[in-house]
């Protein structure tokens, strides 16, 4: 019984006596004292015990140190907003699929890039790279070698292009003049084809996961490896359009052999979620995902053994077990034109 159903009680019924009254005014307290407390005890039982929070610090910028200086790049994509309501969490994913299923609802609620017709789509991204060098008794050295990438594409068919990349640091044996070149640019210019930016190709594909998988498997076939590097590709470029990149992801949720890996950092050193495939080469690549807002973050491809790598024509080297490279992407953004060129800028066409 509870405290409205005691005082119901109270006024329907006829007016009691002094005594009777003075006796039911103590009997309404004290059952209301009595529900009050089991109702108490009962919010305390079901209340559920409080799981350990896990705060995710925002990673805003990406800092590389060089010999001479730092070179600090600002991270506009991918990163965790700390404002940004999923920013705590209290477990991860329970498997690939989820995250993949979480990854894609991500994408969905945010918009495609569209340039107008007189920009430029600008990529920023961070890879690593594998250089291999010879010391003075022809033994082959291994140096990981810290790159900016850049690439403006126009809008508009018929202007040139601009593909920028910097080495910006090396861990490893290499002598700096091997991995530091500088800026090296490469001019691409309208040839005999249009050719279409990846916004642009893109933008005629569909975004029903069926009918992406079946475009994607007409020209793989059927093996879940070859659609899992298909997707990789198309996942990579599809950073502009978030919506075709949704149904990526839910094709590759459909893939047998699929795995979560818990605990993954990208070439930006940001910490994230992945879902990976073993290669069946010794190495497994991974897709990698921002641990709360669930955005790409880029891919890597680890080493899962030692393994012989062909350096060239007669040349191979062992590469140690969890050697990885990768790529990170920092930013999709529009810009009103090409920045100028470097000087010793390479020329060619625009690929068709």
């Amino acid at each position: 019984m509870d405290e409205l159903k005691l005082i119901e009680a109270a006024f329907t019924e006829p007016e009691p006596t002094p005594e009777a009254a003075a006796k039911g005014r103590d009997r309404l307290l004290r059952l209301t004292r009595q529900a009050q407390a089991a109702r108490v005890d009962r919010a305390r039982r079901s209340r559920p015990a409080m799981r350990p929070i896990r705060r995710v610090a925002l990673v805003g910028a990406m800092a590389v140190t060089l010999t001479g200086g730092i070179v600090v790049t600002q991270v506009s994509l991918g990163g965790s907003d700390p404002r940004a309501p999923g920013h705590l969490i209290a477990a991860p994913p329970a498997d690939a699929r989820t995250l993949l299923t979480l990854a894609a609802s991500a994408a969905a609620g945010r918009p495609d890039t569209v340039p107008a017709r007189d920009q430029y789509v600008h990529t920023r991204t961070l890879a690593q790279h594998s250089l291999y060098t010879k010391d003075d008794s022809g033994r082959t050295l291994y140096t990981k070698v810290l790159v900016s990438e850049e690439r403006w594409e126009a809008a508009d068919v018929g202007k040139p292009w601009l593909s920028r990349r910097q080495n910006l640091s090396a861990t490893g044996p290499a002598p700096r003049k091997y991995w530091d070149h500088g800026v090296e640019d490469i001019v691409s210019e309208p040839g005999a084809c249009p050719g279409q930016p990846a916004y642009a190709r893109l933008g005629a594909w569909p975004t029903d996961p069926a009918q992406v998988r079946a475009k994607i498997v007409a020209d793989t076939g059927e093996q879940p490896l070859r659609i899992w590097r298909s997707l990789q590709s198309l996942i990579r470029e599809s950073v502009v359009r978030p919506s075709l990149g949704a149904s990526l992801y839910q094709v590759a949720a459909g893939l047998d052999g699929i795995v979560l890996i818990g605990d993954a950092v990208d070439a930006a050193g940001r910490p994230g979620l992945a879902v990976a495939m073993d290669e069946g080469d010794g190495t497994r690549s991974e897709l990698i995902f921002d641990r709360t807002t669930y955005r790409y973050l880029g891919e890597r491809t680890v080493n899962t053994r030692d393994r012989r790598v062909k350096v060239s024509p007669g040349r191979e080297y062992t590469e140690k077990k969890g050697a990885i490279n990768g790529t990170a992407v920092l930013a999709v953004e529009l810009t009103p034109g090409l920045p100028e060129a470097s000087p010793k800028a390479s020329r060619m066409k625009i690929p068709c």
